[in-house]
């Protein structure tokens, strides 16, 4: 039986791989609205479309989409620590990168690259949370993770504001990448508390094949995670086109500038920053996942179809905004647990990988939607897609919960 001193010490290990873990997935967030947060301004100096400048975006979470269930297969067998600390350099590398861009086609090369990199966090993230943090605290550990990574969703637009109000938005990008690659260093400064982070090839007690040996095709194919993989797909068409669009849909709607625009904005993803910490209660005290996603999707519905009629006057649009990101928010911890309930053993960054590639096909596919109708002078309909989606999202909510039972 350890000793206090020994106990504690445990628990320091566990706290500081969770705080680097959580530190790097802040970054990979915050990267992802850096170019959003300044997207009218970078129109204007390019003279773009909205779809053009949504390819930027797409591009990157093209190649996060196709290279997540890889990344997770090699952090399984291999580790996650080199692949981790490389991942959060090169896609800082890739936001400086973006600061010398000169064209809209420079920018979605650069964005490729980026996009390679961000395919490595959720594999590897949950490979390490998994093996290093104890049972009793993986709800937890889960929720400040998803917690740090919509951190960085929220202090994205209130320091590119600030930025951008003391420069252009080639130095605020710059001054981004520059913080992620400091994060880098301390990550691999602290590599030595992430390494032996790989599952043995386990075998099942009867005797039988490992989940790791099982055809590729059979675990991709695994109801449960397909079932997933879909939720994610869906819940993050309702928000992704909020986080990228909803500054210059609210501009139109309700003529505002820029920087109460990215307030709103900001609000919204605070909203969702502190819903997920309220998640990560509930789902240590039920397993509803179902009922908690039911409620929770069409309040938020609501308050989007509120938004996009303009039927509120600013100020309440910020508080229906943080409200609807509070309530998304509340979800995602017990959507994590359900994967790992569902998921074989040793086989969870596989899983995590192959299911979070449902956030980077989601968006692929959700810029191009949402950048389409801001072309076509349709602000409102931003508001109005995600709603829907939000609402699909309930139905395979509920289906989801059956399967996980079974």
């Amino acid at each position: 039986m350890p000793t206090m001193s020994e106990e504690r010490k445990k628990k320091l290990g566990e706290l500081s791989v969770l705080a680097l873990i959580s530190g790097g997935h802040f970054w990979s967030h915050f990267f992802m609205l850096a170019i959003p947060s300044a997207l009218p301004l970078i129109r204007a100096e390019f003279a773009a479309s909205n779809v053009s400048l949504g390819l930027v975006i797409a591009a990157s979470a093209l190649m996060g989409a196709g290279l997540q269930f890889p990344m997770g297969v090699l952090s399984d067998r291999y580790g996650a620590q080199a692949f981790l600390i490389c991942g959060l350099a090169v896609e800082s590398a890739a936001m400086f990168a973006q600061s010398f861009a000169a064209t809209v086609p420079v920018m979605i090369a650069i964005a490729l690259i980026g996009g390679i990199a961000d395919s490595i966090f959720h594999p590897a993230d949950y490979t390490i949370l998994t093996a290093k943090i104890r049972p009793g605290w993986l709800g937890r550990a889960y929720a400040v993770h998803t917690f740090s990574g919509f951190l960085g969703f929220a202090v994205a637009p209130t320091a590119m504001t600030f930025l951008l109000a003391h420069g252009s938005w080639r130095h605020a990008l710059a001054l981004a990448g520059l913080a992620g690659l400091a994060m880098a260093v301390v990550l691999f400064a602290s590599s030595r508390l992430l390494k032996g982070i790989a599952y043995p090839h386990a075998r099942r007690a009867d005797g039988g094949a490992s989940a790791t040996d099982k055809s590729l095709m059979q675990f991709l194919l695994s109801p449960p995670l397909l079932i997933m993989f879909l939720f994610y797909v869906v819940a993050t068409l309702g928000s992704n086109g909020l986080q990228i669009f909803s500054n210059s849909a609210l501009i139109e709607l309700y003529h505002i500038d820029l920087v109460h625009a990215n307030t709103a904005l900001a609000l919204f993803l605070w909203g969702t920053v502190i819903g997920v910490l309220a998640g990560g209660v509930i789902a240590d005290k039920t397993r509803r996942l179902d009922l908690v996603a039911a409620v929770c999707y069409v309040l938020a519905a609501a308050l989007l179809c509120a938004i996009g009629m303009a039927a509120l006057p600013y100020l309440a649009t910020l508080g229906a905004l943080f409200f609807t990101g509070f309530m998304l928010g509340a979800v995602m911890p017990s959507r994590d647990l359900m994967v790992r309930t569902v998921t074989p053993p040793g086989s969870i960054g596989k899983a995590f990988g192959y299911v979070s590639s449902g956030f980077a096909v989601s968006g692929a596919i959700g810029p191009l939607v949402y950048g389409t109708l801001m072309d076509l002078k349709l602000p409102q309909m931003v508001f109005f897609v995600a709603a829907a989606m939000t609402l699909a999202t309930i139905a395979i909510a509920l289906f989801a919960e059956r399967v996980s039972r079974r």
